[in-house]
């Protein structure tokens, strides 16, 4: 069991809205993609050593879902470059139009 689950278990009221979810700025340490891929591969380990009823798993799913919430709210706040702001705002103009070929 890797050191963020144990802290985890170990603690009396565990919360998942920690530091821990912040999501890292560009060279700073794992991104959070990568967080996702290890969480999901420690809440597998876990789920076929302790069982899919325990609370270690449940822990451990929990903590995906909450770095998988963390992505998403990522993806909703990511600026839009210029191109896409120009499209918005001039939708027919020919750089912005879409065609089905």
């Amino acid at each position: 069991m890797t050191p963020v689950v144990a802290d985890r278990l170990q603690k009396p009221g565990f919360s998942f809205t920690g530091a821990r979810f912040g999501i890292p700025s560009r060279g700073e340490g794992k991104t959070l993609e990568v967080e996702i891929d290890e969480a999901i591969a420690e809440a597998r380990a876990i789920t076929a050593e302790k069982g899919v009823t325990s609370r270690e798993s449940a822990v451990a799913w929990d903590i995906v879902e909450e770095l998988l919430s963390a992505a998403a709210h990522k993806r909703e706040k990511e600026p839009k470059n210029a191109f896409a702001r120009y499209c918005e705002e001039h939708p027919s103009a020919s750089e912005a139009l879409m065609y089905d070929l």
